[in-house]
């Protein structure tokens, strides 16, 4: 079983806040605050929460360390989210497919998700979107490939 790395912050990863009146921010003893042409300003308050935050990460394109075209049986998640997550996984072969996770709210809990016998290539990509704003922390995505030969017919 290959775990997929969704520790961003430990692979230096970037966050981009788009639809936002402000364009930087930075946590800096910890507070948060946000700069725009009006001035710098600190991210606080009741109105924060009234906002929802379209939110989504994108793991990095993978061949799982096999050049094989392969396909997934099933991605098994270790995570919390107050509503259901919208996973869509693609690969090079030009195919994708959308898939949702039901919403888990009492701490970090596990899913098996089935994938799809339509999925198949050598490079796989997941990217995983909130739905209504919601939060969630995702603490471990693990994938089980199934390894085709190379002269696999991929009907």
């Amino acid at each position: 079983m290959t775990t997929l790395q969704t520790n961003l912050k430990a692979k230096y990863a970037t966050t981009q806040f788009t639809n936002c009146p402000f364009d930087s921010i930075v946590k800096f003893n910890h507070q948060i605050l946000v700069a725009s042409a009006d001035g710098l300003f600190l991210q606080e308050g009741d109105l924060d929460d009234t906002t929802e935050i379209d939110s989504y990460f994108e793991i990095f394109t993978t061949d799982f360390g096999v050049s094989n075209i392969k396909r997934i049986r099933f991605l098994y998640w270790s995570y919390e989210a107050s509503e259901p997550l919208r996973v869509t996984i693609s690969t090079e072969q030009g195919v994708s497919s959308t898939f949702t996770i039901p919403a888990r709210l009492s701490g970090q809990q596990g899913y098996r998700m089935p994938i799809s016998r339509y999925l198949f290539g050598r490079y796989w990509t997941f990217k995983i979107r909130n739905t209504d704003g919601s939060d969630f922390s995702i603490d471990e995505i693990k994938a089980l490939p199934l390894i085709l030969s190379h002269g696999h017919n991929r009907n």
